[in-house]
Parts: C-alpha cells; sequence; structure tokens
C-alpha cells in the first residue's frame, strides 16, 4: 500500500485528529496541478509546444512540405505535371495531437487541383487555388449542392465500397471528377471494380440525393460558423475524443443539421468519459516499437499527470 492509499483510507474513515503531514496530503491532493492530456509528454517521444509542419506523400515519394497551405501547394503541385504523380496527401504532424490532412488531385490536362476534405487547412487551399495564388493552377470548382457519397456506396459492392473509402471523400461529385487513371491508383481497386463505380455513378436514383450536401467552401450557415467546419465541431471537443471521431466529425460538418441537432451530439460526445491509458498497454506497444499505435494510443486515453521531465507527479512530502 502506498502513502497516499493510506492517507486516502485514514481521510475515508474520518480519523481525528489528522497528523499534520496527513493534512499536508489532503491540500496537495485538493490543488496539485492537473495537466490537460494533449499537453502532456513522454520523455524522449514527443516534444510539447512544437509548431506544426506539413509532410506530404506524393506518388511513390513523401517528404516536408513546409508549414502552410501555400508552400505545400507550391511543393507539391509540379509533381503533378507530366504525369509525375495524380495524387498527394498533405498531414499536418503536432508534437502532441493528430493532424489534419488534406488528399490533391492533379488535373493535368486542366491544369486544376481537385481538393478532397472538409478542414481548416483544404478551405485554405481551395481559396489560394481560387484566387490564382498558385502560379498555372487553379481550383476545380464543384456544385455547390452536392450528394452525400453513402448514396453511391449503397450501389456498389463492399468490396468496391470500401476500396472508395480509403479516400475521405463526401461527395458523389467528388468521386466523379476523380480520372479513371487516378482511380486505378488505389490499392486493390482494378478495372472491374472501376466500371462498376462509373456505372454507379450513372445510375439515376442518385438524383433523389442530389442538394443533401454543400461544398466546402460554401457560404457558412446562417446558424453560426462553429456549425459550418469540421475544425469548428472539433474545437469544442476534448482531444482525445477529437481524435475518437474525427471521421464521424467530418461527416457531421457535412451533413447540414440545424444547430441545435448539431449542439445535443456534441454535448453527448463531451459527457463520454475518457478511458484511462493502461501503462502495461503502453509498455506492450513500446517494447514492440509500435510507436504509431502507442502515439494513438495514448493520445486517445487519459493520462497522469507528468512533470516537466515526462515523470508522474509526487506530492513534494514523500521525497523529504
Amino acid at each position: 500500500m502506498t502513502d497516499i492509499d493510506r492517507y486516502v483510507r485514514a481521510i475515508v474513515a474520518d480519523a481525528a485528529p489528522l497528523p499534520p503531514d496527513v493534512r499536508e496530503a489532503v491540500q496537495w491532493l485538493l490543488t496539485r496541478p492537473r495537466q490537460p492530456p494533449a499537453e502532456a509528454s513522454r520523455l524522449g517521444r514527443k516534444t510539447v509546444g512544437t509548431a506544426p509542419r506539413l509532410v506530404h506523400f506524393t506518388g511513390s515519394a513523401s517528404g516536408y512540405a513546409g508549414t502552410s497551405a501555400r508552400e505545400a501547394l507550391v511543393i507539391v503541385a509540379p509533381q503533378f505535371l507530366r504525369g509525375r504523380a495524380r495524387s498527394s496527401t498533405i498531414r499536418e504532424q503536432h508534437a502532441d495531437r493528430a493532424g489534419l490532412d488534406v488528399t490533391l488531385y492533379g488535373l493535368a490536362e486542366s491544369q486544376e487541383i481537385h481538393v478532397i476534405g472538409q478542414n481548416r487547412l483544404a478551405d485554405q487551399m481551395r481559396d489560394l487555388l481560387r484566387d490564382n495564388q498558385i502560379f498555372g493552377w487553379r481550383l476545380h470548382e464543384l456544385p455547390a449542392e452536392q450528394t452525400p457519397v453513402h448514396a453511391l456506396y449503397a450501389l456498389l459492392s463492399v468490396r468496391s465500397a470500401n476500396l472508395l473509402q480509403l479516400v475521405p471523400f463526401l461527395s458523389v461529385e467528388e468521386v466523379a471528377a476523380v480520372p479513371d487513371d487516378t482511380l486505378l491508383e488505389l490499392r486493390g481497386l482494378g478495372q472491374g471494380a472501376l466500371a462498376e463505380i462509373r456505372s454507379a455513378l450513372a445510375d439515376p436514383s442518385l438524383r433523389a440525393f442530389a442538394g443533401m450536401l454543400t461544398a466546402p467552401g460554401s457560404e457558412p450557415s446562417s446558424e453560426g460558423s462553429d456549425h459550418s467546419s469540421g475544425d469548428g465541431i472539433a474545437a469544442r471537443l476534448r482531444p482525445e475524443h477529437r481524435l475518437r471521431y474525427r471521421d464521424f466529425l467530418r461527416g457531421l460538418a457535412a451533413a447540414g443539421l440545424p444547430a441545435a441537432s448539431v449542439d445535443r451530439i456534441l454535448n453527448s460526445i463531451s459527457a463520454e468519459p475518457v478511458p484511462p491509458a493502461d501503462p502495461i498497454v503502453e509498455d506492450i506497444l513500446q517494447s514492440a516499437n509500435a510507436t504509431d499505435l502507442l502515439d494513438y494510443y495514448t493520445d486517445t486515453h487519459e493520462h497522469v499527470a507528468l512533470d516537466a521531465f515526462g515523470a508522474p507527479l509526487r506530492p513534494p512530502f514523500l521525497d523529504r
């Protein structure tokens, strides 16, 4: 039994009078600093307070993509010329949480870039391309009113739908704008699946769902900008909930629900307890050098308070 356990049992038993060291322990327990999970660092693995950087995954290459939407586009766009690459994923890297990501498709013949994603980074890229800020390229514009991509998935086989879900498409129009050669670059998608997708895109039944989505970058809802983007919605949740519900929040932002309905959903998610991190699980993942899994696990679980060196905080009287 630890010292803290004995002190707590004494308090529960209403022992009186309490010794001075016990009173000090109680005071420390009530007033000790609680470090937010997103700011808790693990010694040797993370650095707190560093600015986010961008990385790109373009064709078979990957590398640094600057620290802004403009820099990322300047670095990646030339790769779309002469068929060197047809697509690229731009991803934010933070020291303490998962970042945003955007998928870009280069339409070289029309010198347009098709931007997939509904978040701050994607909107910045759309604005830059729409304003002709990236020399030689413009934005591939989509209709203001679009069709939810799940209406397309319902017409596809499970396998073909799963292949398309490798990309965060939100609308049927986003899928339709991707050239055949580019879709064939999706792992496992062959000519048979491509023919099935193109056939489904031409299905008249999709018209029944037209206009149920608003294109990314359209005017915000009059009910408040907090409900018009994935970032505005996610900002109201704890970092652990943001990561757990990342794909759900993207869809929620695009669903066009009334503000009151969005508030009810977010309040329900916020009320969910964050499970505590199990040190044994962390040790297993760390010993296996499964750093990606370890990062995800620690970012989605509650942490104990850590000191400046990454060690669990201890009350000062235990070090006397």
